[in-house]
């Protein structure tokens, strides 16, 4: 019964600010980008805000730096609310103030970029009652959140209310089925880009390279050539994997209707592209850096679902590839959550997928260990490649060591571990992770010297390096 009282008060509550948050929009004729699909949201929002950032500087352009979205983290996003302890006090607080600004304050920002994220029925609804973006991404559908939902094509149905209410122009993933069959049902502009490269769209990109730079930590210089519409671009950048090529192409074509629509003129692309875009990624979305004994990290540690753990892999193994010397890969997989019903069934599916990829597998959780680890061991990959390890939160256990040989000039991809861990020196030889993962405590000697790869997914370290632990 107190629940839900609570339930409902938090409701109200919600409905109040996001009366607030409208209201502020309305009053200042804020320019909006919304970004909404079941995965690549929060990536997909920063590369674009930070090209329009360096398209538009003469504009304030906004964003959160933090996962702000749902129903309350729309509207903070939208009165740069930045930090958020749930409390009453806070509440009373937060409501006080953003109530002021909605009717008096000061326009703080020319152009916002927002994500609409769902997790249950009818929440998109309630975001667009807060506001119709002017332009609208579409990322793509997966698997993740089906507990809430039932099944993939219910997300979808919910996930496509955002483009189907965007009131100028919408970019759909034509790689996304969902995508494809909403095409013909928008209307506004629509422009069709691609996360894996395919042609027949609008916005695509081709020919892209790694390239390792020498010096004492690895560095990564990527270089693709993006296509928009008929004309082509040179792009070099820092971002790694095919759907950040994807997002910052996305970025371009926003760039170029942004700059035309605030000033008339149009995007100088040749100066714009004429040195590498570096762009800085939230903590856990796909980044890459050194370690400690020589090892390198791509760290997507975030979140996890079906697709993104497949596209993790596969930016990784593009990584092998460039690389000077040859390294053997290690998948570090937690468990991929909020299947619901599909549970099972994407877990198995991995399999076919992990061992085509890995030298060394390390499963942590429950569903890894019970249904991963299973369908791999029917596939016939050896008892000795593949280590798991159920761990608690907040408890002692799961403290595995590795060994120094086993680190050096290791390529560690992380993915879907949610424990906090910290990186100790055990003596001499070792060094230790704790509360968190198995990286494998095979032999340092022989082909495992100077030759890791290791992928791990979702939030393991909270932002920190292992190189500053």
């Amino acid at each position: 019964m107190l629940g839900k009282i609570k339930g409902k008060l938090l409701f109200q509550y919600y409905r109040f600010l996001g009366w607030c948050a409208r209201c502020y929009l309305q009053r200042h004729q804020i320019f909006t980008i919304g970004i909404n699909g079941s995965v690549g949201k929060t990536s997909c929002r920063m590369i674009i805000y930070q090209t329009l950032k360096k398209a538009l500087p003469e504009l304030n352009i906004y964003t959160s730096p933090k996962n702000f979205n749902g129903e309350l983290g729309m509207s903070l996003s939208i009165f740069q609310v930045e930090e958020w302890v749930p409390s009453v006090w806070n509440m009373i607080k937060a409501g006080s103030q953003i109530f002021c600004k909605a009717l008096f304050g000061k326009k703080a920002y020319d152009m916002i970029v927002l994500e609409y994220g769902i997790d249950r029925p009818k929440e998109m609804e309630f975001l667009l009652s807060i506001n119709k973006p002017n332009i609208g991404v579409f990322t793509a559908i997966d698997a993740v959140h089906s507990e809430q939902f039932g099944s993939p094509a219910d997300i979808a149905e919910e996930e496509v209310k955002m483009v189907k209410n965007t009131r100028e122009a919408v970019f759909l993933n034509r790689d996304d089925a969902y995508a494809k069959q909403v095409c013909d049902r928008i209307g506004v502009d629509v422009l069709t880009y691609t996360t894996s490269g395919m042609a027949g769209v609008d916005l695509s990109f081709e020919n892209e390279t790694i390239e390792e730079k020498q010096g004492e930590k690895s560095e990564f210089l990527i270089s693709f050539d993006a296509q928009i519409k008929d004309k082509h671009y040179a792009v070099q950048t820092n971002l790694i994997g095919k759907p950040n090529y994807a997002y910052l192409t996305l970025g371009l074509a926003i760039a170029q209707i942004c700059v035309w629509k605030f000033t008339g003129g149009e995007l100088n692309m040749e100066e714009f592209l004429s040195e590498p875009l570096i762009y800085q990624l939230q903590p856990g979305r796909c980044s890459i850096f050194s370690g400690k004994e020589g090892s390198l990290i791509v760290d997507s540690t975030y979140n996890s679902s079906p697709l993104s753990m497949r596209k993790l892999i596969d930016t990784t193994l593009q990584i092998q590839k460039s690389l000077r010397e040859r390294r053997k890969v290690m998948l570090v997989l937690g468990d991929m959550r909020e299947l619901g019903d599909l549970t099972e069934q994407e877990h198995r599916l991995l399999a076919g997928y992990v061992h085509q990829s890995a030298d060394q597998i390390c499963l942590v959780g429950e569903s890894m260990d019970k249904y991963l680890l299973d369908e791999l061991e029917k596939t016939g990959v050896e008892k000795s490649t593949v280590k798991t390890e159920k761990i608690v939160k907040n408890s002692e256990c799961g403290l595995w060591t590795f060994s120094r040989g086993q680190m050096r000039s290791g390529l560690f991809s992380l993915k879907e571990v949610r424990i906090p861990f910290s990186l100790k020196k055990q003596g001499s030889k070792s060094w230790q992770i704790k509360r968190m993962l198995s990286i494998g405590q095979g032999k340092a000697r022989g082909g495992w010297r100077r030759s890791l790869i290791c992928i791990i997914k979702n939030s393991i370290y909270k932002g920190k390096k292992l190189t500053q632990i």
